[in-house]
C-alpha cells in the first residue's frame, strides 16, 4: 500500500473529516450562512419599534449580510474544526488516524476550499431565495445582484481587446480560499488566541513585504507611462493578479503541509 496516497484510505479519512467537520462546526456554519435572515429580522424589528411598520431591506443590507457571513466563515470554521489539533488529546488522536500526512493535508484543502464554500453557498442562496419569495420588502436575490454587479464593474475596467483573467465570482472564490487557508494555518499553528494571532501575523508579514519591496526598489518606482497603454496595462494587471494568487496559494499550501507533517504531541 502506498504510504503517501492510497485512494481507498483517503476516501475513508475524507469521510471521517467531513463528519467531524459537521460535528465540530456544522451548526455554526449553517447559522452564519443564514446571515441574511438574521440581519433581516433585526432590521425589521428596529423598523417596527421606531417606525411602526416594515420598511424595505435594501440590496445594500443584503450585501452587508453576505460580507459578514463570508468573513465569519473564514474566521471561525478553521478554529472550530481544526483548532483542536494543537491540543494534546485531540491532536494525538488525530496523529494516530490511519492516513498519511499528505492525505490529511489534501482532505483539509478539500474541506476548506470545496465543501465549506459549497455548503455555505447552498444555505445562503436558499435563505436569500426564500426571503425574496416570502417578503415583498426583501429587495431580491442578493447573490445574483451582487455577482452580476461585480462582473459589470470589472467588465467596465477591461480594455477592448483584453479581459480580466478572473471575473467577479472567481475572484471572490479565490479570495475566500486564500483567507480561509490563512486562518486554517493559524488554527493549526497557534495554541491560543488563534484568530488574533493570525491577524497579527498577517499584519506583520504585510509590513515586512512592504519594507522589502521598498528596499528592493530603492525607494523609487519609475513607470513609463508612454509604454503602458491600455492593453499593456491590462496585461500587466492580469499577470500581477495571477502571480499574487500563485505565490499566495503556494506559500499557504506549503506551510499548511509542513505544519500537518510536523504536528506532534
Amino acid at each position: 500500500m502506498n504510504k503517501t496516497f492510497d485512494l481507498k484510505r483517503f476516501g475513508k479519512y475524507f469521510r471521517y473529516d467531513v463528519v467531524s467537520a459537521w460535528q465540530n462546526a456544522g451548526a455554526s456554519l449553517l447559522t452564519i450562512a443564514a446571515m441574511p435572515l438574521w440581519l433581516f429580522l433585526i432590521v425589521s424589528l428596529f423598523q417596527i419599534v421606531f417606525k411602526g411598520q416594515f420598511g424595505n431591506f435594501s440590496m445594500a443590507g443584503i450585501g452587508v449580510a453576505y460580507a459578514i457571513s463570508i468573513v465569519m466563515t473564514e474566521l471561525f470554521f478553521p478554529v472550530q474544526h481544526y483548532g483542536k489539533l494543537t491540543d494534546r488529546k485531540p491532536g494525538s488522536d488525530w496523529v494516530l488516524l490511519p492516513a498519511s500526512r499528505f492525505e490529511k493535508f489534501l482532505s483539509m484543502l478539500l474541506i476548506t476550499c470545496v465543501v465549506v464554500p459549497a455548503v455555505w453557498l447552498a444555505v445562503i442562496a436558499s435563505c436569500d431565495g426564500l426571503l425574496t419569495i416570502a417578503f415583498n420588502n426583501y429587495q431580491g436575490m442578493g447573490l445574483v445582484e451582487l455577482t452580476s454587479g461585480l462582473s459589470k464593474a470589472m467588465a467596465e475596467l477591461h480594455s477592448e481587446n483584453i479581459d480580466f483573467v478572473l471575473n467577479g465570482p472567481w475572484a471572490i472564490y479565490l479570495s475566500f480560499c486564500a483567507s480561509i487557508l490563512t486562518f486554517t494555518l493559524g488554527a493549526i499553528f497557534f495554541r491560543k488566541n488563534k484568530i488574533v494571532y493570525t491577524f497579527l501575523a498577517v499584519i506583520a508579514v504585510s509590513i515586512v513585504i512592504t519594507i522589502a519591496a521598498g528596499i528592493i526598489s530603492g525607494g523609487q518606482m519609475h513607470v513609463d507611462t508612454d509604454y503602458f497603454n491600455e492593453d499593456r496595462l491590462m496585461r500587466a494587471m492580469n499577470a500581477l493578479i495571477c502571480l499574487i494568487y500563485f505565490v499566495e496559494f503556494a506559500v499557504l499550501d506549503v506551510l499548511i503541509y509542513l505544519r500537518v507533517k510536523t504536528i506532534k504531541h
